[in-house]
């Protein structure tokens, strides 16, 4: 008997009508190109379009809840305003502001927007523990059955900064706090602060995305700061942002 090499049966076996009789399935036949890339977030790199490794998700529609449905807290808190000791209730807390701290900035907002404020980082120099409030956003498309008049159907959040010294170093932390409608439904959110070079590809230096602060919590910004619940800033790299208090802070908040 004829002793086979292994080998020399494989090379055969591929030449011989196994391999030519093997057709692909019928299912690729009249298939087109995959156009998940028309999905990917798109930017402008040196005048020249490219695709970022992000896919950008269409929004779904959500039904928007009625106040009496929503979990929100009613119950009196005190103002976050540091110094403040009003007792307000969630539907005067935007009327308390924008007639008691007419230095905050009142500004309307849909959850699809973002907003741009300066923030001077030395505005608490005095007493850097208060927590200091910058802008009231009144927020639509989120609750139903809420407040009167202009203020209808918006829930007020309100940015907020403070600082303290941890490993000595001083350092800032901004956040936001809003009405609590429960750990399953609270209210989430994306900051982001110190714009770098216009040129680069992300246009901010440092970002933070999470839930609010509660208004019934404590706005004190070092338990903020434990809780993880807010964009810290160490000092120096304020002094960079900025550059050696020459310009403002600029923070971009986007509600989910």
């Amino acid at each position: 008997m004829k002793k086979r090499n292994f080998s020399t049966d494989l090379l055969e076996a591929a030449d011989g009508p196994i391999i030519e009789d093997t057709q692909p399935p019928a299912e690729l036949y009249g298939s087109t190109p995959s156009l998940a890339s028309d999905n990917l977030l798109k930017t402008t790199i040196d005048g020249q379009e490219c695709h970022l490794p992000f896919e950008v998700l269409e929004e779904i529609p959500a039904v928007v809840p009625h106040l009496n449905d929503s979990g929100i807290s009613r119950m009196p808190f005190r103002c976050p305003v540091g110094g403040c000791t009003h007792s307000c209730s969630l539907l005067l807390f935007s009327m308390h502001i924008s007639y008691d701290h007419t230095n905050v900035l009142l500004e309307n907002l849909w959850p699809s927007e973002t907003n741009t404020v300066l923030v001077d980082p030395n505005l608490s120099e005095d007493f850097p523990r208060l927590p200091q409030c910058h802008k009231l956003y009144l927020v639509s498309g989120k609750i139903r059955g809420f407040g009167e008049g202009k203020h209808r159907d918006k829930l007020p959040f309100a940015l907020m900064s403070a600082k303290f010294t941890l490993h000595g170093t001083q350092r800032m932390i901004l956040w936001i706090t809003g009405p609590d409608a429960g750990v399953d439904r609270r209210q989430r959110y994306t900051m982001e602060a110190g714009r770098n070079d216009r040129k680069r590809l992300l246009p901010y230096a440092v970002a933070f995305s999470g839930e609010i602060v509660p208004l019934h919590n404590s706005q004190d910004g070092e338990e903020i700061h434990r809780s993880g619940a807010g964009l810290v800033i160490p000092e120096q790299q304020i002094a960079s942002l900025v550059d050696r208090r020459t310009k403002l802070l600029e923070v971009c908040i986007h509600f989910h």
